[in-house]
């Protein structure tokens, strides 16, 4: 018997529930080894041992799963992404804010890069991931909001300063995180400290000015 074959009995034996958690977790693994325009149904029907036709049960399209597998992670990361309660500063709370999101990279390296690295050419699957992008550099921007105002030029709003900040931090952060997958040898710890302190050391600066009465 093939292993195939194998992991086709055992599914069989799963709730409709169980299944689609083994098809998630199959397409979490192909999308983020070959993006959503070179997977393919039929490669991922056989890496969750189950029959192309079953997949289709489970999702109509391929475009359903991906936006599946996006919302998934996409949920897992911001329940990851909580403020912790018992810091006392902003520099803490940045800090360890940073500290949670690194650790969550380092657990789902297929869920990052289907998060920050995919760039599907499907409309529908482009749009989910877009609002992904989003939700991430909205998040920061909650997160600069706690700060005390920033010293910022008085011709810009501080609603926008604060997305352009969060998505200067998160294309920062995302490149640092791509560089580390090469370079696996630097712990975990040391490489969100460096991410946490180089964007802190910014924006502490802003903080300790007198803030521009205009703005």
């Amino acid at each position: 018997m093939t292993e195939q074959q194998r992991r086709g009995q055992s599914t069989s034996r799963l709730s409709f529930t169980e299944r689609g958690a083994v098809i998630l977790a199959a397409a979490t693994e192909v999308f983020a080894a070959r993006g959503f325009d070179q997977a393919s149904m039929r490669e991922i029907a056989r890496i969750a041992g189950i029959t192309t036709p079953v997949l289709y049960d489970h999702f109509k399209s391929k475009t359903d799963l991906y936006i599946s597998v996006v919302q998934h992670h996409a949920g897992a990361l911001i329940g990851h992404w909580a403020d912790p309660g018992d810091a006392s500063t902003m520099e803490e709370l940045f800090h360890r804010t940073t500290e949670v999101f690194f650790g969550w990279i380092a657990d789902n390296e297929a869920g990052w890069r289907i998060l920050f690295l995919g760039n599907p050419s499907d409309q529908a699957a482009k749009d989910v991931h877009d609002q992904v992008q989003q939700m991430a550099t909205d998040a920061m921007a909650m997160l600069l909001q706690k700060m005390p105002p920033l010293d910022l030029p008085s011709e810009l709003e501080r609603e926008r300063a604060h997305q352009a900040i969060a998505e200067s931090v998160k294309g920062a952060g995302n490149a640092l995180v791509a560089w580390w997958w090469n370079n696996r040898d630097v712990p975990k710890e040391t490489i969100a400290k460096l991410n946490s302190e180089l964007v802190w050391n910014g924006l502490k600066d802003l903080v300790g000015r007198q803030p521009d009465e205009t703005a």
